[in-house]
């Protein structure tokens, strides 16, 4: 069964169950780890090699935008369903 990531404040990602499991891991280090570790998954979308200059621009700005909304939250509600 597959299992994902979710916070009740922004819409994430949808991860891998792995990454599910890696990212909440039992809740360790409260949300500031869950965040953590989710945006170390999220920023590792630009690993490897791109062909397509505009297309590697693209996603770093979507990156950029994402992480910047889920940082701008004092508090975030993390859970696994």
């Amino acid at each position: 069964m597959s299992m994902n990531l979710y916070c009740e404040e922004v819409e994430l990602w949808q991860t891998p169950t792995y990454i599910t499991y890696m990212c909440y891991s039992n809740n360790d280090g409260g949300f500031q780890g869950i965040r953590y570790r989710y945006t170390q998954w999220v920023k590792s979308h630009l690993n490897g090699v791109w062909d397509d200059v505009e297309d590697y621009t693209d996603t770093k700005e979507r990156i950029k935008e994402h992480l910047e909304k889920l940082n701008s939250y004092k508090k975030l509600r993390f859970y696994v369903s």
